[in-house]
């Protein structure tokens, strides 16, 4: 069902002189030009401002990037591993530190060493450097001459202090936020806690990533090949997209996927009927990536490790994850209705518990209802260690952060970001914490953001023009997705597509706008005043057109 929002939580931007003198100045279309001033860009400005957003080069923004005083000291351990050296590479479960974890395997691999790896189990274990682990690495008899931690590991002080016990030097490449006690590794390399701003909107794997180019720790045409592993974690973690280098990771990361695929991710492509040459952000965000998260979040991340290291059992590796991420979205479907039901027997809360609710998926279902009904909430449910595991996603204006930094005291581990964040706590004291969450929720106050459009009639706009603006892409964070306004006309004009007529297409504008499940703006009673669409370009038996998607209707104030 398309949604839908108040002409008041919209700023509709129109091209004006302004605008035309920076179509003039940066040389483009006044579409291009007008989607560059919402994105800052004034006349006069710099030509360099205007292309930072054009066109980002990777070579000049990564000189102009310093990941931290760690870089160098890492750089140097580094420098010391042979094909006689053993190491074990530590990370995370999500997509982030699959790419990270993945890439420092193939860099020891590179330089000789015998290399494993080691991720923890989501429900067993959670999030962080386990101090348990480290001691099973130690005491398992087989030989760790290094120990290199990326996803996480800042503020696990007890875990690196009993590495340094054991004799294994530890090196940690992060990027979550630094607070308190820092971990006392040989090298730590987080750019939050002495990187330029450039440096503090990367990914784990940008982090690590950078650290090879900027130390020349290979070839940089092995490393522009292997670009694909930071793109995919930039996209999945949600980084600033408003970042130059984020944008030039993503952008060749694309081209190295579209041109040089590894052979696992062909095939998980494949699996999912997804082209390389329509490969975009969009299409990684649907299809790929939530079949790589759903191992993490429903069985181990190493089924998605194997995607990366394909044996000869891919194509079944590949189907066990589709089959996966099916379930999971099956369990998500599940949740919700437990969530919609809780809303009409007692309704609206900001913290719900489930039972039989799978601790992985909560971050994901999590994410929609804060995003659908614009509300902070946190959705919790057992482990099997008597603990229950929550995750915190949070509306703009509202710092996920901050709320469980004041309640951290009752909390058996948290972290996370601005928006979202996830925490532990002992089954005992989690009643006196949800009554704590669900006070701090419902009384926080934010600023409602509007949501900058740009009116601009669908008729007007050509394959080419919105070719384009894409150069302004890749979209995400910070960076948001053009969209684009119409008016209403006062009436109408669609037609059913599809099969069951579920599908609409709306004849507006002198264009033709595409609505997904939108079969009841076929019977709409409300007053509109305008549409909210996005264009897209479609690929179908090698040719492309541009596709105008119906993303939300604009209601009149009553």
């Amino acid at each position: 069902m398309i949604p839908s929002c108040l002409e008041e939580r919209l700023r509709v931007w129109e091209p004006d002189d302004s605008i035309r003198s920076v179509a003039l100045e940066t040389n483009c279309s006044v579409f291009t030009a007008s989607l560059l001033s919402m994105r800052g860009v004034k006349p006069g400005m710099p030509t360099a401002e205007a292309r930072r957003w054009m066109k980002p080069e990777l070579n000049y923004w990564m000189e102009q990037m310093d990941i931290g005083d760690g870089s160098a000291a890492a750089a140097r351990m580094w420098s010391s591993v042979s094909s006689e050296s053993s190491i074990v590479v530590y990370g995370d479960y999500d997509v982030d530190g699959i790419s990270a974890t993945t890439f420092m395997l193939e860099l020891a691999l590179l330089k000789g060493a015998r290399v494993r790896y080691y991720i923890p189990h989501r429900y067993n274990l959670g999030y962080g450097f386990h101090q348990g682990v480290v001691k099973t690495i130690a005491e398992s008899g087989c030989k760790c001459d290094l120990l290199v931690v990326v996803d996480c590991g800042t503020q696990n002080v007890e875990a690196t202090d009993t590495a340094k016990k054991y004799g294994i030097p530890v090196l940690i490449f992060d990027h979550h936020l630094a607070r308190g006690e820092l971990a006392c590794a040989d090298a730590l390399i987080n750019p939050h806690i002495n990187g330029n701003e450039l440096a503090k909107k990367l990914c784990a794997a940008g982090v690590v990533w950078s650290w090879a180019w900027k130390n020349e720790l290979a070839p940089r045409e092995w490393l522009v090949k292997r670009l694909d592993l930071p793109a995919l974690a930039t996209i999945a973690d949600c980084v600033p997209m408003s970042s130059p280098v984020n944008r030039a990771i993503v952008r060749e990361g694309l081209q190295v996927m579209k041109n040089h695929t590894r052979p696992g991710l062909q095939a998980l492509m494949q699996g999912v009927e997804l082209e390389n040459q329509s490969l975009d952000t969009d299409m990684l965000s649907m299809r790929i990536i939530p079949c790589l998260n759903a191992a993490g979040r429903l069985d181990t991340a190493d089924r998605s490790m194997k995607i990366f290291f394909p044996k000869k059992d891919i194509w079944g590796d590949v189907q066990y994850l589709i089959d996966l991420n099916r379930r999971r979205r099956d369990l998500s479907a599940k949740i919700l209705g437990d969530v919609e039901k809780c809303r009409l027997d007692i309704g609206e809360r900001h913290v719900m518990f489930g039972e039989d609710w799978p601790a992985g998926v909560l971050s994901s279902v999590a994410s929609q209802i804060c995003y659908s009904r614009d509300i902070p909430v946190v959705l919790a449910a057992p482990t099997h260690s008597n603990t229950i595991r929550g995750t915190l996603r949070v509306p703009p204006g509202v710092d996920a952060e901050t709320i469980l930094s004041s309640i951290s005291g009752d909390l058996t581990s948290w972290g996370g970001h601005r928006m979202a964040a996830g925490f532990s706590v002992s089954v005992e004291k989690w009643r006196e914490v949800s009554e704590k969450l669900e006070d701090m929720l419902s009384k926080a106050e934010r600023v409602v953001e509007k949501e900058d459009i740009l009116r601009w009639s669908p008729g007007k706009l050509s394959l080419d023009s919105w070719r384009e603006a894409e150069n302004l892409g890749p979209f995400g964070v910070d960076n948001p997705y053009p969209k684009l306004y119409c008016s209403h006309s006062g009436e109408i004009y669609a037609e059913p597509l599809g099969r069951k007529g579920n599908h609409v297409k709306i004849f507006v504008g002198g264009g033709e706008l595409l609505g997904f499940s939108a079969e009841h703006l076929l019977r709409e009673g409300r007053a509109l005043s305008g549409w909210v669409y996005r264009p897209r370009v479609n690929f179908w038996k090698n040719c492309e057109s541009l596709q105008l998607v119906l993303e939300k209707v604009v209601v009149k104030v009553a």
